[in-house]
């Protein structure tokens, strides 16, 4: 008898592993019956992973350290994506005329601590007018519209405004470097310890539907934005954005390693050591 879990993800390019191995129903012989609850909105993956209606899900790395002092804590149990995150300008933007000008990014999200180092980056802080924004696609008509001169948006509609006229102030390797993370795979703490077969079958199956933009800037953004479900490289990584986290008033003390648990991780990878030989994936 399969076993019911609730999943949950974000809007994002790099949860395409998890939609198409929903489609494929490729979850069923591992012994799950898998709902992905539909994203209601900005914030949704986060609000069910936290209220326990999700046990695990893609979400954006930052859940992990905002989360860290909670009774069942969410901790990172592999990886989803890298990059594929950008701050946006209207067409002809540059990042010294944002002095003044509008910008709009997401709260509690890597799209925030990614604007906020580009910002002290280029010397920008404090210069800017920062507003939270709703949704993806608010994002990209604000940014059409006039109402935000700059955005910060994730793949595939990166590619998508790009097509149309929007210029790349920073796609985040500039101040983050080649291959940072962007979506995560979590799980509550207490999923973790009774029952980590499930997160593992599902680890089996979080490999690269649901996009509202054109299909063509989804398959260019398919080359920016690459799955990467072994991200245990980025740990001190994703650590040391909590002191963003902590700047920007989300959490009051810094998470440390147990955030992680990549004991399912590395059974996976144990299991198929040829095939992640042949790609010379190092251990943790």
């Amino acid at each position: 008898m399969t076993q019911p879990l609730t999943l949950t993800h974000g809007g994002a390019l790099s949860n395409l592993p998890l939609f198409l191995a929903l489609d494929a129903e490729l979850f069923a012989p591992l012994g799950l019956d898998v709902f992905a609850a539909p994203l209601d909105g900005f914030g949704s993956t986060a609000g069910r992973l936290r209220d326990g209606s999700a046990a695990i899900g893609t979400t954006g790395f930052t859940q992990v350290l905002a989360d860290a002092t909670s009774p069942d804590p969410l901790v990172a149990v592999a990886g989803s994506g890298l990059r594929g995150m950008a701050v946006l300008g209207r067409r002809g933007a540059t990042l010294k005329s944002l002095v003044g000008a509008t910008v709009g990014t997401f709260a509690d999200d890597p799209m925030q601590v990614l604007l906020a180092d580009v910002l002290a980056h280029y010397g920008l802080d404090g210069r800017v007018h920062v507003r939270m924004m709703r949704s993806l696609q608010a994002a990209a008509d604000g940014l059409e519209q006039g109402e935000f001169q700059s955005v910060t948006t994730i793949e595939p509609w990166i590619s998508f405004l790009r097509g149309r006229g929007a210029t790349l102030l920073s796609d985040g390797t500039d101040v983050w470097g080649p291959d940072y993370p962007d979506t995560i795979l979590v799980a509550r703490r207490s999923v973790v310890d009774t029952a980590p077969d499930q997160i593992e079958a599902a680890i089996k199956l979080t490999t690269p539907k649901y996009f509202k933009t054109t299909f063509d800037a989804a398959l260019d953004a398919s080359t920016k934005q690459p799955g990467m479900i072994d991200q245990r490289r980025n740990q001190e990584f994703i650590l040391g954005r909590a002191q963003n986290l902590k700047d920007l008033r989300y959490i009051k003390t810094l998470p440390t390693a147990d955030i992680f648990d990549w004991t399912m991780l590395n059974e996976v990878i144990a299991e198929n050591a040829d095939l992640y030989g042949s790609l010379k994936l190092k251990s943790a």
